[in-house]
């Protein structure tokens, strides 16, 4: 199948399959007589693999360093579960974060300064509530 094809059963850019083979993430396919990228089913596989890793969080240099195991005949599952644990950490992290800066938000309206500013009372008040 030609990259139009492809892209149109991934639901993606064409402009994203060609980054992809650029980078290396994606194998270079070989090409018709006139010159046409031909891509085969394990293209397909491998750009939905793509596709639902990066869904999930993963990164595109995280989706490689996978995607060499896979190619080395390594099995890529210990990785995996490795990024996986190491992704929700990020995202346990993120929440406390947003929480914080929700709660300071939430202050910053309760208290809201209409003392005189230069542009906005409101934004120039934060700087009281960091830390």
């Amino acid at each position: 199948m030609r990259i139009g094809e492809l892209a149109k059963k991934l639901n993606v850019n064409p402009k994203t399959l060609r980054y992809w083979e650029e980078i290396g993430l994606l194998p270079p396919p070989k090409r018709d007589s006139s010159g046409y990228r031909v891509y085969t089913e394990e293209h397909l596989r491998l750009c939905q693999f793509i596709l639902k890793a990066k869904a999930v969080g993963f990164k595109l240099d995280e989706i490689k360093e996978i995607i060499s195991l896979i190619y080395s005949g390594t099995s890529p599952c210990k990785c995996v579960e490795e990024k996986i644990r190491s992704k929700i950490q990020e995202i346990d992290e993120l929440i406390e974060e947003l929480k914080l800066r929700k709660k300071i938000l939430q202050e910053i309206l309760k208290k809201r300064s209409n003392t005189p500013a230069y542009f906005c009372p409101i934004i120039e008040s934060i700087s009281t509530f960091e830390e």
